[in-house]
């Protein structure tokens, strides 16, 4: 089964040296919006910042599979 990494940019580059064993790409894009959702949730409120989060998915040979980016604003 194909390896793919799910490379986190919060401010600072959170990569991913591991990877998570897929049958494809399209488990890998389920899989990124997932996983995307489950640490934005865990964020809370630190998302407001202005910031710019970004998952970069990648395949065993560097090639890019997906990219979610994700920005907020506070407008209290």
């Amino acid at each position: 089964m194909p390896r793919y990494f799910f490379n986190v940019h919060d401010g600072k580059d959170l990569p991913d040296h591991y990877g998570t064993e897929l049958r494809d790409r399209e488990a890998a894009h389920k899989e990124a919006v997932f996983a995307a959702g489950e640490m934005l949730k865990e964020t809370g409120r630190e998302f407001l910042r202005d910031d710019v989060w970004e998952m970069h998915v990648t395949d065993e040979a560097g090639a890019t599979v997906c990219r979610l980016r994700f920005s907020a604003e506070d407008c209290d």
